[in-house]
């Protein structure tokens, strides 16, 4: 039933199905035969019945009221002041700008979104072509799930009974290297563009609150520590999240609702994107991105759950003892095989799948569960940006008004120059995301 299982979900995801319902069904065949498929229901709700899983629909409604209450656009702002003037230099506030909005949110598709809508009419007014803006922007956001706080190493830790405070601490160096990574592939694209605008149009007068630099950039250290200054609130947030959190006041779940309030505080008395009267809307968009990915997180759960009834992870694993694969080749066979799942399989379900599959094997070849977890982490993120699923293409196709297949060259572009080469390092540098431990 377990081959009847794996094979129904397959089949459905390739057929167009929604995700949820393929594991739901995959889940239903797991269940009978491992004991009884009645029990999906109750299954389901004990994986979502979790405190730990409440930061998701916080965080992500935090990214909704930082979108609607002008806080991203600040961000841009604050970027812009020190970047813009390089040549290629909107590209380094982009991926600037993605990295703390992430830091924010924790959520990839939110944090392609934002950075598409508001940067991709800058960047083409200064010359960068729409495609290149959108393939840039869908692994800039791959920034949201790196940098803490993130959904996904949430999902893990969960999963995989990992300190989620860990989780967090190790995916900051990762991601501060694909910001690097990102932004050198960005500068030495542009150094053979001469058509980019990026020094030649300067900023001559005050932008209205809540709206971005329209085609100029700072002329100098006025204009930075102005920009400097408007976006404090926003730039306090991040800290005030992770402060919290290591400092011992609050969990990282109870970050999550310090960071909706610390948003609408910010929103509707500082920056005043926000309104009373349309809080509810803003609400009502951070229900309807939280709902796909919990219903997901449940059905997954189920299928995860009969997979370890069945004995699965703890045959596998001796299994692979048993073959006497060397490390090497058992981390390279393991990234393999996460990136073709990230390509097929949402992120969030991938993981409530796979961190119990594979943890005893990791366990049993000595890789520490924090370092596993963020090379999961990276390899699945990867897989949102890699066809022929790749959520964040399609997002980022639609934030920048730009068709989705003139867009992917770009994207494996900074893929193999930017994501990989974090993900070689990642796996053969431990202390990159153990360095606090």
């Amino acid at each position: 039933m377990i081959i009847l299982a794996v094979t129904s979900i397959v089949v459905l995801i390739l057929l167009g199905v929604a995700v949820a319902f393929a594991f739901g069904v995959g889940a239903f065949f797991a269940m009978m035969g491992v004991g009884d498929a009645s029990l999906v229901p109750s299954v389901a709700y004990r994986t979502i019945d979790s405190f730990p899983l409440l930061a998701i629909p916080f965080f992500l409604l935090a990214g909704t009221i930082m979108k609607d209450g002008g806080v991203s656009t600040r961000l841009v702002n604050f970027v812009a002041a020190f970047t813009g003037r390089l040549k290629g230099g909107m590209g380094v506030t982009l991926a600037g700008a993605s990295a703390i909005f992430g830091a924010i949110t924790g959520s990839s598709v939110a944090t392609v979104s934002a950075m598409g809508s508001i940067m991709t009419p800058e960047m083409e007014k200064r010359g960068y072509p729409r495609r290149y803006v959108a393939g840039m922007v869908s692994v800039a956001g791959l920034l949201g799930i790196l940098i803490p706080p993130s959904i996904p190493m949430i999902v893990y830790g969960i999963a995989a009974n990992v300190s989620i405070s860990k989780m967090f601490l190790g995916g900051i160096i990762p991601g501060l290297l694909l910001f690097v990574m990102i932004s050198a592939t960005n500068l030495v694209w542009a150094r053979n563009q001469p058509g980019l605008r990026d020094r030649d149009m300067p900023l001559d007068r005050d932008e209205p609150d809540g709206q971005v630099p329209s085609s100029r950039v700072s002329p100098g250290l006025r204009r930075a520590v102005r920009m400097f200054v408007a976006a404090v609130p926003a730039l306090l947030m991040p800290v005030v999240i992770l402060g919290g959190i290591y400092s011992g006041y609050f969990t990282p779940t109870e970050s999550g609702a310090v960071a909706c309030l610390y948003g609408l505080l910010v929103g509707l008395l500082v920056y005043r994107g926000m309104r009373v009267k349309t809080i509810h809307t803003t609400l009502l968009d951070g229900m309807l991105s939280t709902a796909p990915i919990l219903v997901i997180i449940a059905l997954g759960g189920a299928f995860a759950r009969a997979l370890t009834m069945s004995g699965i992870p703890t045959s596998l694993a001796l299994w692979i003892d048993e073959v006497g694969l060397p490390i090497w080749a058992l981390i390279i066979v393991l990234n393999l095989f996460m990136l073709v799942v990230g390509m097929l399989v949402e992120e969030n379900t991938a993981i409530i799948v796979l961190a119990p599959l594979l943890m005893p094997i990791v366990t049993a070849a000595g890789i520490d569960p924090v370092q596993f977890g963020v090379i999961m982490v990276l390899n699945l993120g990867i897989g949102l940006a890699t066809p022929p699923m790749a959520p964040n293409i399609f997002v980022a196709a639609g934030a920048c008004g730009v068709p989705a297949h003139q867009m992917v060259g770009w994207t494996l572009r900074f893929l193999l120059f930017g994501a990989l080469p974090v993900l070689v390092v990642t796996n053969v540098v431990p202390w990159i995301s153990m360095w606090h431990m």
